[in-house]
């Protein structure tokens, strides 16, 4: 069992980095400050948010969305992680 839930861990920890890059890109786009490679994720991040119907949202409402989610994540992951 201890196994399983490093396992749900170490996944969920991926998802969340995941997810915090696609958040980053997401606040990137809505200024035009940020590097290009940013701006770039944040363009990747719109596109994927329009293949899940997701589109019609305003930029910040799907950035915030996705930290929200994005902690969500992190939040689970700590929760589940096994204690000594």
């Amino acid at each position: 069992m201890r196994v399983l839930a490093w396992l749900l861990t170490v996944v969920l920890i991926a998802c969340a980095l995941g997810l915090a890059v696609l958040t980053l890109g997401a606040f990137a786009s809505l200024g035009s400050g940020a590097p290009l490679w940013l701006r770039s994720v944040g363009s990747l991040e719109h596109v994927m948010s329009g293949q899940i119907g997701l589109g019609s949202l305003t930029n910040f409402a799907r950035a915030l969305g996705l930290a929200v989610l994005t902690s969500a994540l992190a939040g689970l992951a700590a929760y589940l992680k096994p204690r000594g």
